[in-house]
């Protein structure tokens, strides 16, 4: 008879709805009393708000609030760090990453390209497993657009998403690993260049490939935005995405990270974000082109 290994995780940032969805798909089971992952339980939850952390306890079947950060390091067996704030990712990860502890980490991973690639130098050199980032890349009609693209036939490519320049949690890098995601995964990790205009807080860019450009329309405040579509020689595809299915994915996607051992990205892929991101608002800021420059991920 196999046993399961019981996996206990941890997660950090219970404002996040986030923290709470991922709290009910490992907590919660079904109406037949089955859950979905029986080998796992969210055991602690830790955050800046009590009345969240508590509902999670509560309502999703947590066993208790951490009185620290590094209580969860000592008795967790995985964190998914989720808080909205970005900026705060670096330093409530780096104890978990020291200590050897696999890390889903929620979008956006960080602010800066060199943050970015100070966590996932810290994970590699501990051998830490890490996942995250936006879970629209998981959507199904990513997936199976990205199935009938030609990247040899392809013209132009278009994804739309939503965005949110007055966020709280960090303005315009709150919401905009969206859209990078779903291009990235739908055309590929390496464009060349963007060249983007900001008007009335919503964005317009035009990514260039190898032999074909991509259209971005990031959205403010539009949450019911997300598309994707291309032309190419053969055909003209333009879809409405589903945003609302993709946690579950998300959550698999963890959840066999932490059973195998083996990350669905490398290191090196889930620093690209960050770099395109920051490059994104370069380029609105100075109204110029900016050419996408790669070298930073090569210190991984």
């Amino acid at each position: 008879m196999n046993v399961l290994k019981q996996f206990k995780i941890g997660i950090i940032g219970t404002e996040s709805a986030h923290a709470h969805g991922f709290g009910h798909y490992f907590n919660v089971p079904d109406e037949q009393g089955n859950f979905l992952f029986p080998d796992c339980h969210v055991t602690l939850v830790y955050g800046d708000y009590p009345e969240e952390n508590e509902r999670i306890v509560t309502e999703k079947k947590a066993d208790a609030v951490a009185k620290s950060i590094q209580e969860m390091v000592e008795n967790v067996d995985a964190v998914m760090i989720t808080s909205r704030d970005g900026s705060r990712h670096f330093e409530q990860v780096k104890p978990f990453l020291e200590a050897g502890i696999p890390v889903f980490l929620d979008k956006p991973v960080t602010f800066s390209p060199e943050e970015a690639v100070a966590i996932m130098q810290l994970a590699k050199k501990n051998h830490v497993p890490v996942c995250g980032g936006s879970s629209l890349k998981y959507a199904e009609e990513i997936c199976s657009m990205k199935e009938k693209v030609d990247l040899k036939t392809i013209r132009t490519g278009l994804v739309s998403a939503p965005l949110m320049m007055d966020s709280p949690y960090g303005g315009y890098y709150f919401y905009v690993p969206h859209l990078i995601e779903m291009m990235l995964e739908m055309f590929g990790f390496y464009p060349k260049s963007v060249m983007a205009v900001e008007q009335n807080k919503s964005i317009c860019a035009i990514v260039s490939y190898d032999g074909f450009s991509v259209t971005n329309q990031y959205n403010h405040n539009s949450f019911d935005s997300y598309a994707v579509g291309f032309v190419s020689d053969k055909e003209m595809l333009f879809e409405k995405v589903n945003a609302n299915v993709c946690a579950k994915k998300e959550c698999e996607t963890f959840v066999e990270m932490l059973r195998t051992g083996k990350m669905p990205r490398s290191y090196q892929e889930q620093i690209i974000p960050v770099i395109f991101a920051d490059a994104l608002k370069k380029s609105y800021e100075t109204k110029q082109e900016i050419l996408l420059d790669y070298n930073i991920i090569q210190e991984i």
